[in-house]
């Protein structure tokens, strides 16, 4: 069961008659800039509270598919496409043999370099060939959770990535340089399950570092070593149905100026 964190508890009453306040004065001073940061924040904080967990422990990697093995002096296949339901992302997969690894994580650095796999240098001339990446890490959500919302943050994967829950094939980001965020309740595995109890669950991650030997001339990304895998923290976040959405808030002033002061 994750372990909460952080949370953003109900405030005291005191608290809410200070914004009451606030808002009266905002009124009568016509802050409608004012009014925009309150309203919301008001109503969140009268809310159930929300929890962020770090999910940057307990993850298991591999390189290379099932299909066809990572080896040290062979470039990777031209075509690395784990297909919509790959066995390494299905709940009873056995994993037992992928290395245990935790994020912020390079999956390509460990790797020797190989001139007889890299014979044009690849990877910004470091030598060191570009497999496909792998990781998985099984949880357990607490069933107290079931109505919320949750989401997984990846703040940051390179390169192309993949993603599934018990198997479902949940999201897809091709950029290695954003953050992007993967929502889970509304998986069907999820939704079966967590109402009845607290439920484990396996997420499973597919990351094709390749950026092309060219780099930005054929990949849109750089000509330098980029690494590749899950090289950012992943955050997995819990949060009520009534809620401010990232980055769905914000402020602003209009000003204007006049010629004649």
């Amino acid at each position: 069961q994750p372990s909460r964190l952080s949370s953003c508890l109900a405030p005291p009453p005191s608290f809410l008659a200070a914004l009451s306040t606030a808002i009266s004065i905002a009124v009568s001073a016509g802050l409608s800039t004012m009014l925009l940061l309150c309203f919301p924040l008001a109503l969140v904080s009268l809310s159930a509270p929300r929890d962020e967990v770090s999910f940057d422990f307990g993850w298991r990697f591999t390189t290379g598919l099932s299909t066809h093995p990572a080896q040290s002096d062979e470039p990777p296949p031209a075509s690395a496409d784990p297909g919509l339901h790959p066995a390494e992302a299905q709940t009873g997969y056995d994993d037992s043999g992928w290395a245990e690894v935790q994020l912020p994580h390079d999956g390509l650095i460990a790797a020797a370099a190989s001139s007889a796999a890299c014979r044009d240098g690849c990877s910004g001339k470091s030598y060191i060939p570009r497999h496909v990446l792998w990781y998985r890490k099984a949880f357990t959500l607490p069933a107290e959770w079931a109505g919320s919302l949750l989401f997984l943050d990846f703040e940051g994967s390179f390169r192309k990535t993949t993603v599934w829950l018990d198997g479902e094939l949940l999201a897809a980001h091709d950029c290695g340089y954003t953050p992007f965020r993967v929502r889970l309740d509304n998986a069907t595995s999820l939704r079966r399950r967590l109402g009845s109890g607290d439920s484990a669950h396996t997420i499973a991650v597919f990351v094709d570092p390749d950026n092309g030997d060219e780099g930005a001339r054929s990949h849109g990304s750089g000509w330098w070593y980029e690494g590749g895998g899950l090289y950012r923290s992943v955050a997995l976040l819990r949060v009520p149905p009534l809620h401010i959405e990232r980055d769905g808030l914000f402020a602003y002033s209009n000003l204007s100026w006049h010629a004649s002061g």
